[in-house]
């Protein structure tokens, strides 16, 4: 059975390749992180199951203080807001060390910002051994003591989500204003330039729909005050039933593990509700779960074309958003 395997498939840049050389180049541990990659992309097509994962997501926060309307939030059954106890995160934190995991990211279906212990969670991160830091944010609370905090810890690299310009993007992104969120980044650039040389990277994310008319200016706009701009592709979230390849391998299981703020572990990340749970952190290992049953079941029913056959598979949107890309799209400005 040939199936299709596409390797970070939603993601594409919007940017120059000079710009992208250096956001790969500017990162503390390049050597590793080209040798990350390289796993990234080969393991899941060989169904090599590495001896620990090559990421792991931390949900810092379940929280959030917006109410995008593109969001999937709204559309989870489950509910249970909160933020990641800092001892369990700890425990995770360490095993991940001990077996020399590159990187981690500190977001998932939450604002991270909203944990008070986010600069700790950084900093410990660091100190005992994780060579990238990053997490994904709306930008609202970047600013002040929590900006100087993130920059003294050693984040490596901060995502902006930014969807659309003016008046498009105060309507989906309520209550921030686009001057806001606008001067919010500027100022994390020229400090994280100014006191941390040049760390952490900043990015800023965008859904495609919300700029593809105005993608030039959105780059001239942001350019000046980013180390990358890239987009993703939209996806309707108040599907439960969404259109699906049946082709599609997803390399997921080969790549991550995902554990939410309570300690539970999802089958994959694109599992918002947590529909199977294999795991928790709280009385079990990473390790353990990477190698469980569950995730050795997962793999196989990749591998056979039984995909559709898992509750989360069949909600998932990856296969089934349109892809645009870089070569209909995503020119490089």
């Amino acid at each position: 059975m040939n199936l299709n395997l596409m390797i970070d498939h939603h993601q594409f840049s919007l940017d120059t390749p000079e710009r992208e050389r250096q956001w790969v180049e500017r990162r503390k541990f390049f050597n590793d992180y080209c040798v990350n990659r390289w796993q990234w992309n080969n393991f899941p097509k060989w169904h090599y199951v590495a001896d620990f994962p090559l990421h792991v997501d931390f949900e810092a926060s379940f929280r959030c203080n917006l109410k995008c309307l593109m969001c999937f939030r709204p559309h989870i059954r489950r509910q249970d807001w909160g933020d990641m106890d800092f001892e369990l995160y700890k425990k995770g934190i360490i095993e991940c060390a001990e077996n020399n995991l590159y990187s981690i990211r500190l977001s998932w279906r939450g604002e991270s910002t909203l944990n008070p212990h986010l600069v700790d969670m950084v900093r410990f991160a660091k100190e005992t051994g994780i060579k990238e830091v990053s997490f994904i944010t709306n930008g609202l609370l970047v600013k002040d003591e929590l900006a100087h905090g993130l920059i003294d810890a050693g984040l490596d690299y901060l995502t902006f989500s930014v969807d659309g310009m003016y008046d498009n993007y105060e309507k989906l992104r309520e209550p921030i204003k686009f001057d806001q969120i606008t001067s919010i980044i500027k100022d994390f650039f020229i400090l994280k330039n100014r006191i941390g040389n040049g760390l952490p990277l900043v990015k800023v994310q965008a859904i495609w729909s919300y700029m593809q008319d105005c993608s030039e200016e959105f780059y001239d706009h942001f350019k000046d005050i980013t180390d990358l701009i890239s987009f993703d592709p939209e996806a309707d979230y108040s599907m439960r039933n969404v259109p699906q390849d049946p082709m599609f391998l997803c390399q997921y299981p080969w790549q991550r593990i995902t554990i939410t703020h309570t300690g539970e572990i999802p089958l994959c990340i694109s599992d918002w509700d947590v529909c199977t749970h294999i795991g928790d952190l709280r009385n079990q290992t990473i390790k353990e779960i990477w190698h469980g049953n569950e995730m050795n079941n997962f793999r196989q029913q990749q591998i056979e074309g039984k995909r559709l056959s898992i509750e989360c598979c069949g909600m998932c949107h990856r296969p089934s958003t349109k892809q645009i890309g870089d070569k209909a799209a995503g020119k490089h400005l």
